[in-house]
C-alpha cells in the first residue's frame, strides 16, 4: 500500500511537470508604438514670393504662429526664445528656453567698446568675433548639428541672428524664424503659454572666462 502511494505521488508530480510544459506562454505585449512625428517643411516658405529677397525674415518661414502648434514638443528640435529675461519671464511658450540676443550674442559695438560683453560686433554678415572662444561658445548655444526654431518679440532678433549662423556655416535648412510672441496672442495658444506678468525679473549679464580677441 505504501509502494502503491509513493507511485502515485510521483504520477501526480509528473503530471504536474506535463502540464506545466504544455501551458502555452502568454502571448508578450504589443509594442508602444510613438505617434509618427509630421514631416517638418523647408524653413523658407517657397510660395511666398517675397522668400526670395529675405529668407531669414518670420514672414518667409513655412512655420509660424498659424501652424507652430502642430511642431511642439519633438525631441528632435530644440526651441529658443530670443528676448530678454525679463521679457521671457512675462509671457512665453512653453518648451521655449531664453537665450537673449542681444545681451549675449550681438550688439555691433562688441569688440571695439569694453562695456559690451557680447560674443560678436560687427556686420551681421561678417561678424567679428569679440572673444578666441566666441565660436566655441555659439556651438554650445545652438548646436550645429541639431534643427532649431527661434522665436522674439516679432521675428527681428531671429533674422538678424540666422545671418550670423549662416556666416557662420550652420545648416540653415535646420534652422526656423518661427516669428514673435507678439504674433501668438490666437485663443487656440492659451494652452501653449506661459504667462506670469506678476514676476518681474532685474537681470544682470556678464561673461567671464573668456579671452578677449
Amino acid at each position: 500500500m505504501k509502494k502503491l502511494s509513493v507511485i502515485l505521488s510521483v504520477l501526480s508530480i509528473l503530471a504536474l511537470f506535463a502540464g506545466c510544459a504544455n501551458k502555452s506562454e502568454p502571448a508578450p505585449a504589443p509594442a508602444v508604438q510613438e505617434p509618427a512625428k509630421k514631416a517638418l517643411p523647408a524653413p523658407v516658405n517657397t510660395e511666398n514670393p517675397e522668400a526670395a529677397k529675405t529668407p531669414f525674415a518670420a514672414a518667409s518661414s513655412s512655420i509660424n504662429a498659424t501652424n507652430l502648434f502642430e511642431y511642439f514638443g519633438r525631441d528632435d528640435v530644440l526651441y529658443i526664445d530670443l528676448r530678454d529675461y525679463a521679457d521671457y519671464q512675462k509671457k512665453h511658450l512653453r518648451n521655449f528656453e531664453c537665450v537673449p540676443f542681444f545681451a549675449y550674442i550681438y550688439n555691433k559695438d562688441a569688440g571695439k567698446d569694453p562695456s559690451k560683453i557680447q560674443l560678436y560686433g560687427g556686420a551681421l554678415t561678417e561678424p567679428t568675433a569679440t572673444y578666441k572662444e566666441s565660436d566655441d561658445m555659439l556651438e554650445v548655444f545652438f548646436p550645429k548639428n541639431k534643427t532649431i526654431f527661434f522665436m522674439c518679440q516679432s521675428g527681428g532678433r531671429v533674422a538678424q541672428l540666422l545671418q550670423i549662423l549662416n556666416a557662420k556655416g550652420y545648416d540653415m535648412s535646420k534652422i526656423y524664424n518661427v516669428g514673435g510672441m507678439g504674433q501668438y496672442t490666437a485663443a487656440g495658444f492659451k494652452d501653449y503659454v506661459v504667462d506670469a506678468l506678476e514676476f518681474k525679473v532685474n537681470a544682470t549679464y556678464a561673461i567671464e572666462g573668456l579671452t578677449k580677441n
